[in-house]
């Protein structure tokens, strides 16, 4: 009987899966397969499926696990996006033997699965910044005053932004912010290269625009690195307001969900209001961020309902408040958050620790 786990792979992701077998140290102790009936009829002493949550998500996905679940000591499912239909089936396969990965924290309970940590878009982004272009932060000026208040950059269309949009229109505080949003009625998705009031392209930006852009998540070449376009800090954007409010991807109650905006920010050393999940400033909170809740009530962030109405009455108050004292009152916060950001290994501390338990 061979001695090492076999370990199956779809074929799709075995690169992304041999990456990190090499990085946990682990290609000595395991057989890789990509085809099923290879892998199942393969006599080990232990077998383990990996695989990436699909996103879009695929309802054949559920009969694909079910099926493994039944001869495989264990599963693990990394989860880089996490949206109703990924939480779904997570809630739905509560298993003793599926362990799920995910970029965030989730808001109920789970009987049998093991959650852990991999906060895969802290890694990718901060790479960029520490590692890349480590002067690249330098051209911030943090905790000057600046002509206007809030960065609202809203990105896509969803109800939680188009709260933001409306406030901002009908409380008249365009000159107090700079706000885009692909806002067109038939334009939701793609933004028009040369319309600044949907997309703002980031400074030292050199490469093709390209107009058939679809989602700020694309991967460009930008600096001689490639890096989704949402990853890159709008500078241009940073020097002429003093904070951030970060429209998160999604803004459900059950799930947290961390992406490149709120690593933005806090690269940016910069006082942010989030737009997002329930609960999302206490799940920063325990991973060791601080938020700013002796500056302004963040209480927006137990909202069950109305989240977004909530937290606006926090930027209008910002608007309201003497710009200098506010920034010297966050510095301290801001430096520790970005001291957070960038000295953990988030690889390391948080998933590569838990993952190769499994093996």
């Amino acid at each position: 009987m061979m001695q090492t786990t076999g370990v199956f792979v779809p074929r799709g992701t075995d690169a992304l899966f041999h990456f990190h077998f090499a990085k946990c140290g682990l290609e000595s102790r395991i057989t890789v397969y990509n085809d099923v009936a290879a892998f199942r009829n393969s006599q080990h002493v232990k077998k383990v499926a990996c695989y990436q949550m699909p996103f879009p998500f695929q309802d054949e996905f559920y009969q694909t696990i079910a099926d493994l679940a039944v001869y495989c000591d264990h599963i693990l499912i990394l989860c880089s996006e996490l949206h109703g239909r990924t939480v779904d089936f997570i809630r739905r396969n509560d298993r003793a033997n599926i362990s799920y990965f995910i970029c965030g924290a989730l808001n109920f309970d789970m009987q049998h699965s093991a959650i852990h940590p991999w906060h895969d878009w802290f890694i990718t982004t901060v790479h960029f910044y520490k590692y890349v272009q480590p002067h690249f932060l330098d051209q911030l000026d943090a905790y000057s005053e600046k002509p206007r208040v809030f960065d609202i950059l809203l990105g896509t269309q969803k109800n939680h932004r188009t709260v933001v949009y409306n406030h901002v229109k009908t409380k008249g505080l365009d000159d107090q912010v700079i706000m885009t949003y692909f806002n067109k009625p038939t334009l939701t998705q793609t933004f028009d290269v040369d319309d600044t009031d949907e997309w703002i392209w980031p400074e030292g930006y050199t490469a093709v625009k390209d107009p058939n852009t679809n989602w700020t998540v694309t991967i460009v070449d930008y600096q001689g690195h490639r890096m989704s376009l949402s990853q890159i800090i709008p500078t241009q954007v940073y020097n002429q307001t003093a904070y951030s409010i970060v429209a998160e991807t999604n803004a459900e109650n059950d799930w947290v969900f961390f992406t490149e905006k709120i690593v933005k920010p806090i690269l940016g050393r910069r006082l942010f209001i989030v737009l997002g999940n329930r609960y999302y400033l206490q799940a920063l909170r325990d991973l060791g961020f601080k938020t700013f809740d002796s500056i302004i009530d963040e209480s927006y962030d137990n909202a069950e309902f109305s989240r977004p109405e909530v937290a606006m009455v926090q930027l209008d108050w910002l608007c309201s408040q003497p710009q200098a004292e506010v920034l010297a009152k966050i510095k301290p916060i801001c430096d520790h958050n970005y001291n957070v950001m960038m000295n953990t290994d988030w690889y390391e501390e948080y998933f590569k620790s838990k993952f190769v338990t499994y093996f």
